[in-house]
């Protein structure tokens, strides 16, 4: 297929100024003052059979365009058809891969598609307008006896009857020629309208054929190996030599060179940027400093201080890169004989974005950069993950160079089998080996790591981390020296794109984190400044700002994600997951049709029932990926959603927590259930495929199962009419605690031991419960106290009444009261009942009414008697008894 654009290949100039000329004459006024009539009608007619010519002839180029595009559909069906009858070939060697790379770069692009596109629009739009001009003109021409005589009315001088009557028949012949004349001028603008249509239509066809084509080339090159040999050996001196000739280098330099010189102020513009920007390194690097926490005051740092500290970042990593693209503008667009410096252009553009974003995360990881100075990274983790991909940096982008100049579509293809193969499996190499030495027990990074951290997920599952960030880039190497340039290529580099969207996700992680702290200090600071101004009024002079700023003196802002609260961190993780699913998508957006040789295997086969019939479906390993991609998903929502609506959505609305609790409860069980339903249909599940384990669910419902779907049943109940919430006091049996969570099957209950017992829900529906905080917290307090026998009651009641009353805590309504309800063995019994409007308070406002009653009936003198008993003895033995008589006779006597 011949690498050209198709449809319109050139702007039609004469068409254009004839559309225009038309347009002109024939929105001008038809009855406007002519010298001469019929002199100006004929002059009309003429230019209008002028136009009919130039429309005919201006025809002829989008009709050849349109039979170049059906041509090159129909030879790219044929080669299409020549490949799947190869492909059916088992064996498959390199002479076809060089084929269907062959193929692959004669495919049209959507650029050249747009470009035709764009110029058939043009010619449609003026056609368009050149045509409803004509309409116009032919709907004055309508009746043709009264535009002759309005013509002939206004040629001075005025004419006789026998004379107008003559020329009347004259003048309306020639408009029933021009009438004639613009309806052939009509129709051949029809004509090329529907032609610009149908080549349009045809142009869409062919680039849909091409995007097909282009990936079953993909898929079929992605599983076509090339295995290396003598061939490869071979190929490779004459590889280098291409690559590292002088002469190539030296053709590229006067590429450059000539482009800059038709160029120089955009060249100049450029360079000068690139000059700048390293002139002002140091500056910038101090700016970076300055724009750090530990440089401002607390009260001062905001998100733009972050946001310009990562601008400031992106500017010192971006000198290099700017120099690459522009030298890769001017050498990608020379001409075609010239292969290396175009390859070297389309390389120095990839590369230059590869190296920006590794020189963006250096500085990132930098000492005095946004990781440390502003998210809090531990500066040891920084140092050591800095140096190591500054190391790997010098390797890895020189490699990446090569195999990208040897695997255009300007190099050679025994480059890409040879050196091209060879490059990017060291590169490869070079990113596994970065990641040994980055995740290796002894590393610095590990060290530090278990320093501070030793029960994380980073160190605890260290050994999974190395396997998956080694094995992955040491199976690209494999699959590149095995043969599968193209497979290897296309994976790495989506790992590349999927690793600096991770680090972007991480970095878009901190800044939320670091905004949302910001906000919680700036609230205490202002919370901090209203208590110290209600606790002592500032001194003369001295706002509110200056207390703030007193107060946070030598304090500087440090991220500290422990400190954000477990729901502010779900809902971080829950969106900045969310993005990051959303860009890994994006960059594997195309890796479902080329790894379709994966995805459509075939594991096993199953029968649905549609419409009555019988339908045999497969379930392929993209099913069963995308299965587990939406158990994931929902697993991730499920954990998170609680968060998500408590924060944006349930805040919103004046709800009690014990409701939202249960909104987000029923909220995760409908979107558990939705994701195992959607996930079992993928995997073709069905209901017909679960109707013997309801079966048996059924039967087990009569035995062991009946507690468990009784219990289940009893929480959906609880959430529903919420008879108990989280927060409430309850005594369940012999249990009396606090509701901390209530679960699918049971409730846990914290009890007033800080134990936490858990109670199978459906003791708090069939069992006896109490609840003492289900309509209000107010709870009664009953206290009993006695006094000897003998004190003034009505003095006790007021001395109690008095104390009671006094005490802060209690409520005035229900009013306290006191009453004598029993004469005791020693004592006159009172109660006291009293009320507080929180469970929480009662043990401590009992125990402050007993010490205030105590001290006021000692100060009255009141007696809190102890119990007393009377011992009458009966008889004694003989000697016990002499001896107590003997005992009571010294007592008597005194002696």
């Amino acid at each position: 297929m011949r690498r050209r654009q198709r449809g319109i290949s050139r702007p039609t100039a004469d068409l254009r100024r004839w559309l225009v000329w038309l347009c002109l004459l024939l929105s001008s006024a038809v009855l406007a003052q002519p010298v001469d009539p019929l002199r100006v009608v004929a002059e009309r007619n003429d230019q209008i059979s002028t136009n009919i010519a130039a429309t005919v002839q201006a025809i002829e180029e989008p009709a050849k365009a349109l039979a170049d595009l059906r041509r090159d559909q129909a030879e790219l069906e044929q080669r299409m058809r020549w490949v799947e009858r190869r492909a059916s070939v088992q064996a498959l060697g390199q002479e076809f891969a060089e084929t269907l790379r062959e193929y692959l770069r004669g495919l049209p692009s959507a650029e050249q598609a747009a470009a035709g596109k764009e110029r058939r629009m043009e010619l449609l739009a003026a056609a368009s307008d050149s045509e409803l001009a004509v309409e116009r003109a032919l709907h004055r021409l309508d009746d043709l006896d009264a535009a002759s005589a309005s013509l002939l009315a206004k040629a001075p001088p005025p004419v006789s009857d026998e004379e107008r009557a003559q020329r009347l028949r004259t003048l309306t012949a020639a408009l029933r020629q021009q009438r004639d004349l613009l309806h052939r001028l009509s129709a051949e603008q029809s004509r090329m309208r529907k032609t610009l249509d149908e080549a349009g239509e045809a142009a869409s066809a062919l680039l849909e054929d091409a995007d097909a084509a282009r990936v079953k080339l993909t898929e079929l090159l992605f599983w076509t190996p090339a295995p290396p040999g003598a061939r490869t050996l071979a190929e490779l001196p004459p590889a280098l030599l291409w690559t590292f000739s002088p002469a190539h280098w030296r053709e590229a330099g006067d590429a450059l060179c000539s482009e800059f010189g038709r160029m120089p102020s955009s060249s100049a513009a450029t360079l000068s940027m690139v000059g700048l920007l390293l002139l002002l390194r140091g500056r910038l690097r101090r700016l970076l400093l300055a724009l750090s926490p530990a440089a401002l005051p607390a009260d001062r740092y905001r998100l733009r201080h972050a946001l310009g500290a990562l601008a400031v970042t992106c500017l010192l990593a971006l000198p290099l890169p700017l120099l690459m693209w522009t030298a890769a503008g001017p050498l990608a667009s020379a001409v075609e004989s010239q292969e290396f410096t175009s390859a070297l252009g389309h390389a120095l553009l990839v590369v230059g974005r590869l190296l920006l974003a590794l020189l963006i995360t250096a500085w990132l990881l930098d000492p005095g950069g946004v990781a440390a100075r502003h998210f809090g990274w531990d500066e040891t983790l920084l140092v050591a993950m800095r140096r190591d991909l500054r190391a790997l940096t010098l390797v890895f982008v020189p490699l990446m160079l090569v195999a990208a100049m040897n695997g255009t579509a300007h190099a050679p293809f025994a480059n890409e089998e040879s050196l091209g193969r060879v490059a990017l499996a060291l590169g490869a190499v070079s990113v596994a080996l970065f990641f040994l030495h980055l995740l290796r027990a002894g590393s610095a990074l590990m060290r530090r790591w278990r320093q501070i951290a030793p029960r994380s997920w980073a160190v605890r599952l260290r050994p999974v981390w190395l396997l998956g960030f080694v094995g992955v880039p040491g199976a690209v190497a494999a699959l590149a020296l095995a043969g599968y340039i193209v497979a290897a290529g296309y994976v790495f580099g989506r790992l590349v794109n999927s690793f600096f969207f991770v680090l972007l996700a991480i970095v878009l992680y901190g800044l939320m984190a670091l905004w949302v702290q910001m906000q919680r200090q700036r609230l205490a600071r202002e919370q901090a400044v209203v208590e110290g101004g209600a606790g002592a009024p500032p001194a003369a002079g001295e706002s509110g700002s200056a207390l703030a700023a007193h107060a946070d003196r030598g304090q500087r802002l440090r991220l500290d994600l422990a400190a954000l609260g477990e729901e502010t961190r779900s809902l971080l993780d829950f969106v900045v997951t969310l993005l990051l699913v959303g860009g890994l998508w994006w960059v594997w957006r195309d890796a479902v049709a080329t790894l379709g040789v994966i995805t459509d295997h075939k594991l096993w086969s199953y029968t649905e029932t549609v419409g009555g019939k019988a339908v045999t479906h497969a379930l392929t390993v993209g099913r069963l990926l995308l299965a587990i991609v939406v158990l994931v998903i929902t697993v991730v929502v499920v954990r998170r959603i609680g968060a998500l609506l408590d924060i944006v959505l349930l805040r919103r609305f004046d709800m009690q927590a014990d409701a939202t609790y249960a909104i987000t409860v029923m909220t995760r069980y409908a979107i558990a259930g939705g994701g195992i339903v959607a996930a079992s249909r993928l995997l073709g599940v069905g209901w017909e495929d679960v109707q013997w384990l309801v079966a048996a669910l059924g039967v087990g419902l009569g035995f062991g199962l009946q507690e468990i779907v009784a219990n289940f049943v009893s929480g959906l109940i609880v959430l529903a009419e919420r008879p108990i919430r989280i927060g409430d006091v309850v005594t369940v049996g012999e249990v009396s605690g606090k509701v901390a969570r209530i679960r699918a099957r049971a409730t846990a209950v914290i009890d007033f031991d800080n134990k936490e017992v858990i109670i199978p829900n459906k003791s708090f529906i069939t069992g006896h419960v109490v609840n003492w905080t289900l309509s209000n917290q107010i709870i009664r307090l009953l206290i009993k106290i006695g006094v000897g026998y003998g004190s003034d009651i009505a003095l006790v009641q007021r001395v109690i009444l008095e104390v009671v009353h006094g005490h802060t805590d209690v409520l005035p309504d229900p009013a306290p009261s006191v009453f004598l309800v029993a004469f005791g063995d020693s004592s006159l019994d009172f109660e006291i009942r009293a009320f507080v409007d929180a469970l929480d308070k009662r043990m401590r406002v009992q125990h402050e009414i007993n010490q205030g009653i105590s001290r006021a009936l000692e100060e009255r003198g009141i007696e809190i008697p102890f119990p007393q008993r009377d011992l009458h003895i009966r008889s004694l033995p003989e000697g016990m008894a002499a001896a107590a008589r003997a005992g009571a006779a010294v007592v008597a006597t005194g002696r």
